[in-house]
């Protein structure tokens, strides 16, 4: 018969179901008695075993978690070790109950980084509520683990391990707020030496997590690093005042990010050898925290402030209907090749000169698209909201804008008059971004490798005859009839002499 005792943690009353085995299955006994989901009774020479009712979730005061400011580290892991015990048994004796984890509003503090066990869920009870500190620059504060311990390897598991085909189920983390050592500090103060272990969440080797509703602040490395895995969502979250908001590398893929927020950290967001990635609905903006210097154009944007975006060897990343306001550089692409920004605003910094929309840096960052985007600044003359830069004229290539706005093309052509000019003069027109505006009726292919300043309409007398470049195209008024540049003459489309 089931009976209530009060919580001596919580002072709640409690439902006690009296249990003949432990959770796998197994006979119980006194060593399995820890008097905060396994209790016994003595009635004579009788021994009765009793487990906590549980509706849907341990709640982490159960463990000794005070939610007062002390250090909660013991406590919390204690009741994530429950779990990641649950998840060794679960699978051999079929038991897929209390998976879940509360943390009710308050502060903890964590002095350790904390293991939680992938395939269960963590949430907090409100999002500015129940607040993770840390004060130790030198930890991440949530470690999703595959087996208890920091070695994740979920690409070479054997099927008679008991964690085989585990990732069926995602990973739930809400709710809560995440805060570093640089928690409620103004972002625009000094730093000191940063500590590149320091991240709110770190995912590492392993997939399939659904973030959302958090708030992660304070970090010296990363808000969240996604490192070597895929199937990450984020949603409605906040990211502010860290080194960089989010940080994807070691090849992860697939992952979505949407209705989120970055600001005020050093870099927005920051990528590098990921690909197959989705951004929307996302502000990016003002990220300019002091954890780096600001970006200018001789300096590395891998040890800068003021960038939204950066991305390093990353392919087929999406951003689509984001907002990314106030930085040196809105979008810089290292190296990478057939990412695609589209209806979204970008408007550079108010505070400086030398803005751009984006960087096409370091070699072969190619065959990138930016389609349908609105371009704004609040005073033009000082702060161009239309420039961009190639660093490597001579191997990155295809680049596309295209526009709605007729006033935008032309601000793209006289913001950017000294890079046409410079691939011009290096024989690489051919290279340069190229421009294709609706509202202006210039509808080119990239095939055509239309160059934005040169001469497209005219009579016989008019046409262009210096800095041409094979493939070149003209419409010849006096002929009425599109002519070519073969390389050494014009042609018309037939081959013949024009």
């Amino acid at each position: 018969m089931s009976k209530q005792i009060q919580d001596l943690q919580t002072g709640e009353f409690i439902t006690l179901v009296p249990v003949t085995t432990w959770y796998d299955g197994t006979p119980i006994s006194n060593s399995h008695v820890d008097d905060i989901i396994y209790f016994k009774e003595e009635i004579g020479t009788t021994t009765i075993f009793y487990m906590r009712y549980i509706e849907d979730h341990i709640n982490v005061k159960w463990f000794g978690a005070k939610g007062d400011g002390s250090d909660a580290t013991a406590s919390i892991q204690h009741a994530f070790n429950y779990l990641i015990d649950m998840c060794k048994s679960r699978y051999q004796a079929n038991s897929y109950h209390h998976l879940s984890c509360l943390i009710p509003d308050g502060r903890y503090k964590i002095t350790n980084t904390l293991l939680f066990p992938k395939s269960c869920t963590l949430k907090g009870e409100s999002k500015h509520g129940t607040v993770l500190f840390t004060e130790n620059a030198g930890i991440s504060v949530i470690f999703p683990t595959e087996k208890g311990t920091t070695a994740n390897n979920h690409w070479h598991q054997n099927e008679g391990d008991p964690y085989f085909n585990t990732g069926e189920e995602f990973t739930n983390i809400s709710d809560l707020t995440i805060a570093g050592p640089n928690y409620g500090i103004n972002p625009s103060i000094e730093r000191g030496v940063l500590n590149n272990f320091s991240n709110g969440i770190i995912i590492q080797n392993t997939d399939k997590f659904i973030l959302q509703n958090l708030h992660i602040e304070g970090f010296e490395n990363a808000g969240i690093q996604v490192n070597n895995s895929y199937y990450v969502n984020i949603e409605n979250s906040t990211f502010f005042n860290n080194k960089i908001g989010l940080l994807a590398d070691g090849v992860s893929t697939t992952m979505e990010v949407s209705h989120s927020v970055f600001r005020l950290n050093s870099v927005g967001m920051s990528f590098s050898g990921s690909y197959g990635c989705s951004i929307t609905n996302t502000i990016i903006e003002s990220n300019i925290a002091n954890y780096l210097r600001l970006l200018n154009i001789n300096r590395s944007p891998y040890i800068s402030s003021g960038i939204g975006v950066l991305m390093n060897d990353c392919q087929s990343i999406s951003f689509d209907g984001c907002y990314i306001e106030n930085h040196i550089v809105g979008v810089i692409l290292d190296n990478s090749q057939s990412n695609i920004f589209c209806n979204s605003f970008l408007s550079p910094s108010n505070n400086n000169v030398n803005t751009y929309v984006t960087w096409f840096y370091g070699n072969d960052s190619s065959y990138n698209k930016f389609i349908n985007n609105y371009y704004l600044s609040s005073k033009a003359s000082l702060y161009p909201a239309f420039t961009f830069f190639v660093f490597q004229k001579d191997s990155s290539k295809g680049n596309v804008f295209e526009l709605t706005m007729k006033d935008h093309l032309d601000s793209f052509i006289s913001q950017n008059a000294a890079e046409f000019t410079e691939f011009r003069t290096l024989g690489l027109a051919q290279n340069a971004p190229k421009f294709i505006c609706t509202g202006a009726n210039e509808q080119f292919t990239d095939a055509e490798r239309r160059f934005i300043i040169d001469k497209t309409f005219g009579s016989t007398t008019e046409r262009p005859t210096v800095n041409l470049y094979k493939g070149q195209h003209y419409f010849d008024s006096t002929l009425g009839k599109p002519i070519f540049w073969q390389g050494v003459k014009w042609v018309k489309a037939d081959g013949t002499d024009a």
